[in-house]
């Protein structure tokens, strides 16, 4: 019988060698396989953060503006604050813009319920100025929400002497019906507004009496306010007619600092939202920076509604907007590419204001 024999050392090298290479290669191809799933998931977060981003901004921009059937009429204040202090209630300026530019805004974000800022907070939920992204702008959108619910009985006019408390609004109560005390609310028509602090709700039947007692402080209601101007009352001599009352809605949109971190321990920028008297709220993760310019019409007493050029914020003084364009750069969040990057990628649309 001829004598069995194992593998020479110089074979078992060969095998050892040509299996360390097979497996140098797995290693190569499940590590590619890996980064370039991670990669698709990164695009695919941007692209669904920039969805929501554009979604989200492109809503309160095009209901911005919205006063009730016409809102171009007279715009009574019933606070005892002035407009430019009242920011969460300030429907004089359906839009406004703070251009961010090197370590500041222009003009001064201290208008604004910020810490350390001049402007008033209602309820003290205010922006940290230290958590923004420098640079980035900041826009509001203010309007009234909708729909609204009629009022019961037209509202009479200055000529009658109707001060704060001698007549309160009356308005007419369904099942969604939700105003209460210390809502701030607008009265309109297609001719006027005004903007009201509720004190008080009664409701009796299908009705509701809309108290607005004098109070103290900017947001109280002023005393001997009178919600007509001029002659002219809300609705006609049958009745209310179109009239009705509803929140106001104000939303400031910002770049700050986020919750939590990356896959790297790097900070997370987001786009916030601060909506009224309320606490801001982180809506966007990876939106790391927005820029804002605004179409101004320069003749908006002409029947052509349509902006003549696109400026910052800092050049809104002089027209009326029609349209906002914004360019958000939106990220990954995450490190994603083999040489360590976050993939980012600016996104550019106008929203044209319906209410403009």
């Amino acid at each position: 019988m001829r004598k069995s024999r194992g593998f020479t050392m110089l074979e078992l090298l060969i095998a050892a060698a040509l299996g360390l290479l097979l497996i140098a290669a797995l290693v190569q191809l499940l590590a590619g396989s890996s980064r370039g799933n991670a990669e698709l998931s990164g695009q695919a977060r941007l692209q669904e953060s920039a969805r929501h981003a554009v979604a989200i901004l492109s809503r309160s921009a095009r209901n911005a503006g919205y006063l009730g059937c016409g809102g171009r009429g007279q715009l009574v204040n019933g606070l005892n604050g002035e407009w430019r202090r009242i920011a969460e209630f300030d429907l004089s300026r359906p839009v406004e813009g703070f251009d961010g530019s090197g370590e500041g805004w222009s003009p001064s974000l201290d208008v604004l319920p910020t810490d350390g800022g001049a402007g008033l907070a209602f309820a003290g939920n205010r922006i940290d100025p230290g958590r923004l992204r420098t640079g980035s702008d900041v826009v509001v959108f203010r309007r009234l929400e909708a729909p609204g619910w009629p009022l019961a009985r037209q509202l009479s006019t200055a000529a009658d002497a109707v001060t704060l408390g001698s007549e309160d609004p009356l308005v007419a109560v369904d099942d969604r019906f939700a105003l209460e005390a210390d809502d701030f609310v607008a009265v309109s028509d297609c001719r006027q507004s005004a903007l009201f602090r509720i004190g008080a709700v009664t409701t009796i039947g299908r009705a509701a009496t809309l108290g607005r007692a004098a109070q103290s402080g900017p947001f109280g209601n002023r005393a001997g306010q009178l919600l007509s101007s001029g002659d002219q009352p809300y609705g006609d001599g049958s009745g209310p007619a179109g009239a009705t009352v509803a929140r106001i809605v104000t939303q400031i949109y910002f770049i700050a600092r986020g919750a939590g971190a990356n896959n790297r321990g790097g900070a997370v920028w987001s786009l916030w939202r601060k909506s009224g008297a309320d606490r801001p709220v982180e809506l966007v993760q990876g939106v790391e920076d927005l820029q804002v310019l605004f179409g101004v019409d320069l003749s908006p007493d002409d029947d052509i509604d349509a902006p003549h050029r696109y400026v910052r914020a800092n050049g809104i003084a002089g027209g009326a907007v029609r349209a906002v364009h914004f360019v958000a750069t939106v990220s990954s969040v995450d490190v994603v590419t083999s040489d360590e990057r976050v993939l980012r990628r600016g996104f550019a649309w106008t929203v044209a204001l319906r209410n403009g």
